[in-house]
């Protein structure tokens, strides 16, 4: 068994560059409810299974798109991003952690929309762990590049085209 990283993906490959650029191009609101939403949908059924149906990040998560659905302020969500945190850090299991840690982080772009491209790190590790923790390298770096190139339609489908206000990034990566 390959030893397990708290994150799966590189920030050279073409999936990740590729992603990058998406980003670049949508707005603050667009990044925080799209990488909401895919927590949701992707990995926090993971993390309940894992962490044998732990409902305090489904509370958190609904706290966060309340935030964007509203169009509060992006600090209105820290203590949720925070608390968010904390259950990554109490959660024991490899698989739940970072699932944890994923949420955490895709609730991190209320305030910070870096965190669309760093949640997906956390996720590439949940997923694939999910899938077994006896996978072989290869198999691991395949499933990482399936679920970047998921990631990267899923927000596609989301875009918004000629996106007048796009965040404003810079990677330090």
């Amino acid at each position: 068994m390959a030893k397990l990283r708290k994150m799966l993906g590189d920030v050279d490959s073409p999936e990740c560059i590729a992603m990058m650029r998406l980003i670049e191009t949508q707005s603050e609101t667009t990044l925080a409810r799209w990488a909401l939403g895919y927590v949701e949908s992707r990995i926090l059924p993971v993390y309940k299974k894992k962490a044998g149906g732990d409902r305090r990040l489904d509370a958190l998560i609904q706290a966060c798109q309340q935030v964007v659905q509203l169009h509060q302020p992006g600090k209105t969500g820290k203590p949720w991003i925070k608390e968010a945190g904390q259950i990554a850090r109490e959660t024991s299991d490899p698989v739940a952690q970072a699932a944890a840690r994923a949420i955490a982080a895709a609730c991190g772009t209320l305030t910070t929309p870096t965190s669309a491209l760093g949640f997906l790190f956390y996720a590439a590790a949940a997923l694939v762990y999910d899938q077994g923790l006896d996978l072989s390298t290869s198999e691991m770096e395949e499933l990482t590049r399936q679920i970047w190139q998921d990631a990267h339609a899923s927000l596609s489908a989301q875009s918004v085209r000629n996106e007048p206000c796009p965040a404003k990034i810079q990677w330090h990566c």
